[in-house]
């Protein structure tokens, strides 16, 4: 589904880290003027080319928007298709209490109210109207994305553990996206990181250095030759679990990888699993040895 999102500059922050995320991540396609606008054409014939594309309309209400004259436009375009709201085209939202305008006023419409956005149930009704959904409550999902990011921040490595039909993936879509994280992101459901070498060589291309990667057990002092050159990185293996069902990496990998994240202190890791990280090896393992923060994303019960 196609959501046209209509704010005011004032409300950007929020739209762009909370509201957009979640609509993004629960599968609709956002029509947003940052992602669509380019440069040259008239605005104004821009923001009327998109909206037209909406199944849609978010309006992102507050005393700033009802006193933007681009905002005002956006709003009554979007009233003009469903002047009653009887169709659930235009989804109101609340963001502070400025009154709400004649049009919209005499037809006392249903609005989200999102002025606190803790509480899930505002959320849950949104997206419902959006036909996205997380697998999570929102703000259990935001929690856990804002958790993760500050932590990364502090170079403390970090295991995201996921139960249940949770949309993850776009958490970490974002993070890699980040440019202050420079997150390199390897995924281990990829054909390529089933043997010790071919992984070594992902993470490697994923830091950005494209290096022959020497067979065992050659590989590993290679790998070490390159870690330390390129300094503190930041490193997120997507499908953590996978590491049960790989044999051929062997205890010198858990080892090395150990020996960067706790000794040298350059590797951060982001491990993502549904066991925790804890559970996935023996105690004996080095790999357990490394202290991790753990951050849970449980799906809505």
């Amino acid at each position: 589904m196609k959501v046209f999102v209509s704010y005011s500059h004032a409300q950007s922050e929020w739209v762009w880290k909370r509201l957009e995320p979640c609509l993004r991540a629960g599968g609709a396609d956002v029509l947003i003027d940052e992602r669509r606008f380019v440069a040259g054409p008239k605005v104004i014939g821009q923001m009327d080319a998109t909206q037209d594309q909406a199944d849609r309309h978010i309006l992102v209400l507050s005393k700033q928007y009802f006193d933007s004259p681009y905002c005002r436009h956006e709003m009554d375009r979007a009233i003009a298709q469903d002047p009653r709201f009887e169709q659930q085209l235009v989804l109101l939202v609340r963001r502070d209490d400025a009154s709400l305008p004649d049009e919209i006023e005499v037809h006392n419409p249903l609005y989200v109210d999102l002025r606190n956005d803790t509480p899930d149930q505002p959320w849950a009704l949104l997206l419902s109207a959006c036909g996205v959904e997380l697998g999570a409550p929102v703000p259990d999902w935001l929690r856990a994305r804002d958790n993760v990011v500050r932590l990364l921040e502090r170079d403390i490595s970090v295991n995201l553990v996921v139960t249940g039909a949770v949309k993850w993936d776009p958490i970490i879509d974002d993070l890699v996206r980040m440019p202050s994280l420079k997150l390199a992101n390897v995924d281990l459901l990829d054909p390529g990181t089933v043997s010790r070498r071919g992984l070594i060589r992902k993470i490697l291309n994923a830091l950005g250095v494209n290096t022959p990667i020497p067979h065992p057990p050659e590989d590993l002092p290679e790998f070490a030759r390159v870690i330390e050159n390129i300094g503190k990185s930041r490193l997120v293996l997507r499908h953590f679990d996978m590491v049960l069902n790989r044999p051929d990496y062997g205890v010198d990998l858990f080892a090395a990888i150990r020996f960067f994240v706790m000794d040298k202190q350059q590797l951060v890791l982001l491990a993502q699993s549904r066991t925790p990280f804890s559970a996935l090896l023996p105690r004996d393992n080095p790999i357990s040895k490394i202290h991790v923060e753990t951050v849970e994303l449980h799906a809505r019960p």
